[in-house]
Formats: C-alpha cells, sequence, structure tokens
C-alpha cells in the first residue's frame, strides 16, 4: 500500500506555536512561511522556509506559484500559527483524512478555543460530520481539491468567504467535513490578527471618489457576490462513536448532537412546550 504524503504550510509570525507541532514523530512535513522580521525558530526539522509580508493568504498564493515540491503531497493542511495541537494530533487527524475519504475537512476546536463559527466546534457524539463549511483557520485539502482551489487564495486579502465558495467549486458530490476525533485548541481571540488583512489597504472606486479602507466585510461581499454564494452553513449527516452514519433530518442526529456538543452552542437555544407542538429553534 501507498504511504500518503502530508504536508503543513504554515503562514508563521514571531509568536507561532508551530514548534510544538513537532514534538514526536510526526506523518507529516512542515513548510514555514514567515511574515516577521527576524526568524528565530528552529529550522532543522523543516522541510522549506519561505519569506514574505503580507496577509496568510498573500503569502500562501506567492508560496504555492513559486515553489513546486508540493505538488508530491497527497493531502496539504494550511493552520493558523496560533493554534495548539500536538504531533499526534495531527498524525491521527491526517490519518483519519484519508480513511474516511475526505477532500477537504479540519479538525474541530475544542472547548476552551475563541471561535467564529460554532459548526466547527467539537461535537463529541460523532466521530465526524459531513458539512457544507471548513474554515480558512485550518482547512485541509486532498490532492484533487487542493490542484482545483489553490488559485481562489489570489481572490483577496483576508481569505474571508474563501470558507463559502469552496464547497461550491467542489460540487455536491465531495466529501467535506469536520473531524470530531480530533479536537485543537485556538488560542487567540477572533481578530487579534487584523481580521486576516494583514496591514491597512486604501481602495477608490474611481479617480474623484474619496480612497477607503478595505475591509474584510469588503471581500466578503465581493466573493458572495462573484461566486453567487452565501453563509448558510449546515450539517448534512454524520458518523457517530458507534460507527454508524445518521442523516442530519434524522431526529436521532438532533438528539446525539444536543447531548454532545460544546455548552456554548446551546447558551442561547429556546425550547417550546406548547399544546400543539414541543420544538426547539
Amino acid at each position: 500500500m501507498k504511504t500518503l504524503k502530508n504536508l503543513i504550510v504554515v503562514r508563521c509570525g514571531d509568536k507561532s506555536l508551530h514548534e510544538k507541532w513537532l514534538d514526536g514523530n510526526p506523518n507529516f512535513d512542515i513548510a514555514v512561511s514567515y511574515f516577521g522580521d527576524n526568524f528565530s525558530f528552529d529550522k532543522s526539522e523543516l522541510t522549506y522556509l519561505h519569506t514574505f509580508k503580507g496577509s496568510k493568504w498573500e503569502g500562501l498564493s506567492n508560496f504555492f506559484d513559486t515553489l513546486d515540491f508540493w505538488k508530491e503531497y497527497d493531502a496539504i493542511c494550511l493552520p493558523d500559527d496560533d493554534l495548539d495541537m500536538s504531533t499526534s494530533d495531527l498524525n491521527k487527524f491526517f490519518e483519519l483524512f484519508h480513511f474516511h475519504k475526505f477532500d477537504l475537512a479540519q479538525p474541530s476546536l475544542d472547548m476552551r478555543s475563541y471561535y467564529s463559527w460554532s459548526i466547527v466546534l467539537q461535537n463529541r457524539s460523532f466521530k465526524y460530520r459531513e458539512t457544507n463549511f471548513v474554515e480558512v483557520m485550518v482547512p485541509c485539502f486532498n490532492k484533487k481539491s487542493f490542484n482545483k482551489l489553490y488559485s481562489t487564495f489570489k481572490e483577496n486579502i483576508s481569505g474571508w468567504g474563501l470558507d463559502h465558495l469552496w464547497p461550491k467549486l467542489l460540487g455536491r458530490t465531495a466529501k467535506i467535513g469536520i473531524i470530531d476525533e480530533i479536537s485543537i485548541f485556538h488560542t487567540r481571540p477572533i481578530g487579534t490578527a487584523g481580521s486576516g488583512m494583514g496591514r491597512k489597504v486604501l481602495i477608490k472606486k474611481n479617480f474623484f471618489s474619496k480612497p477607503k479602507i478595505l475591509t474584510p466585510q469588503m471581500e466578503l461581499q465581493g466573493v458572495m457576490q462573484k461566486y453567487t454564494v452565501n453563509q448558510n452553513v449546515n450539517c448534512l449527516r454524520a458518523l457517530d462513536t458507534h460507527d454508524s452514519i445518521i442523516e442530519a433530518n434524522n431526529p436521532d442526529f438532533i438528539k446525539k448532537f444536543i447531548e454532545g456538543c460544546d455548552n456554548r452552542v446551546l447558551a442561547k437555544t429556546v425550547l417550546k412546550y406548547g399544546y400543539t407542538s414541543i420544538g426547539i429553534k
């Protein structure tokens, strides 16, 4: 059986946590794309060191456009540098990614994590959930999906909207999801890194207009309008801890989801006990 090759490419600042990812015997290689001023990390275990000023997605776009060694890999993962995860976490994630034949997936976030999208929080009732969303924080692609999608890294500076665009471009037959068996810790509050912009950018609609600061929200709207995508995220089905596939429209899925989800997901849940209906929203 062919040994599948895995690559992590991380856009790295001076407070990067990536050295913790290599504290063991990894089944992956790691390349660093550095945007700081004085690289002081250990280079001995790196497959490649790339330097580029700019946002995560500008740097990654340059990395993949100017290098080609990555083409030999079967899976490519692009995590943020503020993720606390062990070598064993990552080894197991790649094993499950290949075993379950995902096209695009990510590990879940644990109960300590700062988060934007509650769908990515770990659900302990499931081994994985198939979704229409994988966050730009830590996407992992198989070779086919990466070759189809990496050109989208040029769409904007912040990367906002890419996580909604990718599932549409891959199509309904693609297997996309969140692997709940593995959970990692997102350590920094949302927006700490400037919401992905990296720097202030001024834009003008025309010669006579006043310059405006380009925001990630503006870039998101641009992607949504260009590709006719929306921000609706949902689960399609899940593999439970007993290895049974449960469709999301099955009442058992809802029961298991509630039982296994992060308490923060339920914080604003309202139960209704009416005469004609009992519901949850």
